[in-house]
């Protein structure tokens, strides 16, 4: 514990960073919803309302295909910063993951309230928490110490600067599997509790 606690204290800019970069990959999100072109507002909006009145109409839903879309997107994001953390392009390409995966939940939310104005707030928020938000801190977690170890690696090629590679390999690993059940369990909460909060709030809509 008392490791953990100094852990943090040294690296807390690089979770500032990561944290800064999440702020503005949502308002990012929320103000490309705002410039897309008529059609393409049309055409999402179009699937979004389907999607709630479903919901809303108890219609049935294929609970299996969306559980199993929502895992395969939430492993493609964690395996590829994994996989870039390998490198010492993770250095640059980790937080940039980070920013597109916050893009997407600004966009979520921006698409919503010009949807469906105040109400869209509610929905827009129950669409995306508590899973993406879930989601996003262990997207942070992994990227922190991706971007640690593509650093070590960056330092060790070009400076000869030693680290212990037996010790953070373990540390890494125990994260990564971790981060594997949570993202899991996000899946399932989203796509079968998840669903079910949000038809509460489905008859604020026509």
């Amino acid at each position: 514990m008392q490791n953990t606690k100094q852990e943090l204290k040294k690296e807390k800019y690089k979770y500032i960073f990561l944290i800064t970069i999440i702020i503005i990959g949502i308002i990012s999100g929320i103000i490309l919803s705002n410039v897309l072109s008529y059609n393409d507002k049309k055409e999402i909006s179009i699937k979004i309302r389907d999607y709630l009145l479903n919901l809303k109409e108890g219609n049935n839903l294929n609970y299996l295909a969306n559980f199993f879309n929502s895992l395969k997107t939430n492993y493609f994001y964690y395996l590829l910063i994994i996989i870039f953390s390998f490198s010492i392009i993770g250095i640059f390409l980790n937080p940039f993951l980070l920013y597109i995966k916050s893009i997407i939940i600004g966009f979520t939310l921006g698409i919503m309230i010009n949807i469906y104005g105040y109400t869209g707030i509610i929905l827009g928020i129950f669409s995306i928490f508590p899973h993406q938000i879930f989601n996003l801190i262990i997207y942070m977690v992994i990227s922190y110490y991706g971007m640690l170890l593509s650093i070590k690696l960056f330092r060790l090629l070009f400076f000869k600067e030693q680290f212990n590679i037996v010790t953070f390999r373990k540390k890494y690993i125990k994260i990564m599997i971790l981060g594997i059940i949570l993202l899991l369990v996000s899946s399932i909460y989203e796509t079968f509790l998840g669903d079910l909060i949000l038809k509460l709030f489905t008859f604020m809509i026509k």
